[in-house]
């Protein structure tokens, strides 16, 4: 039995909550703290070893993570190894993985279908490490039996109003 366990979209190990955010790939921007335009659903294998998730055209994804339960730290690595590039936080100081850095520094969006990812995960003595793929819309709905989020349009939502 796995370590992880997906709950609503929500991937948790031991205190660790990691979810997946749709941003349009025209407002991306490396260096900056990300907006949602709304959580990427995910699917997992039945074997647990991967999970799958949509990125169309014109979007790219984004990683946000925290503790809960009294978790003390937590460290999450997404890496791509085909294009030698990754990103890692650590908890409880970090919070979002919004690209990838490669062998030059340079950042790069978490975006294009048919990618491949390896993820990792690490929370109070508990690890895990297992697969990331994402996919066209379409074949995720397929692969998922549920239907794909609608595509992003322009422009972003709105922050919430506070106070």
């Amino acid at each position: 039995m796995p370590a992880w366990r997906l709950d609503n979209d929500v991937v948790t190990l031991a205190g660790l909550r990691l979810r997946l955010h749709r941003i349009g790939l025209s407002h991306w921007r490396p260096g900056t703290t990300l907006r949602s335009w709304g959580a990427a659903p995910l699917h997992a294998d039945a074997d647990a070893q991967a999970l799958h998730a949509p990125c169309g055209a014109g979007e790219a994804l984004w990683l946000g993570a925290w503790l809960e339960d009294g978790s003390a730290s937590g460290h999450v690595r997404l890496a791509d190894a085909a294009a030698s590039c990754a990103g890692d936080i650590a908890l409880p100081g970090d919070f979002q993985i919004g690209a990838l850095q490669d062998a030059r520094g340079a950042a790069q969006p978490i975006a294009a279908a048919q990618r491949r990812l390896a993820l990792e995960l690490a929370a109070n003595g508990t690890r895990a490490a297992l697969a990331l793929h994402l996919h066209e819309p379409g074949q995720w709905a397929a692969l998922a039996g549920r239907p794909a989020p609608a595509p992003l349009t322009g422009p972003p939502p709105l922050p919430p109003r506070l106070g």
